[in-house]
């Protein structure tokens, strides 16, 4: 029984953790920096890509992806929510201004 407990325990604990997820450039699949990715519903949630593209959310609605030079988009659905996706280190790829 203390062994169930434990693993419900752990598994909670899993699922409350932060998601993280990559923006890259779509031609070159090469990690973004600086990409600002922002909460679409709540603005003060928002996070800055380091050199390795990675962001990352413990709770958010859909993402809005902007970067000078790049098609800004939204990623839908993909918030840490019970009825999002969750990112869960998945890549997503930003196209350049044509």
């Amino acid at each position: 029984m203390s062994k169930l407990i434990l693993i419900v325990l752990a598994a909670n604990l899993i699922s409350c953790s932060e998601k993280y997820g990559y923006i890259y450039d779509a031609k070159t699949k090469r990690p973004l920096e600086g990409v600002f990715v922002s909460d679409t519903k709540d603005i003060s949630k928002k996070y800055v890509t380091k050199s390795d593209g990675m962001f990352s959310f413990s709770e958010c609605n859909d993402l809005m992806i902007e970067k000078k030079g790049y098609k800004t988009d939204t990623l839908e659905k993909y918030g840490c929510k019970p009825n999002g996706k969750c990112f869960d280190g998945h890549i997503f790829y930003m196209e350049k201004n044509k």
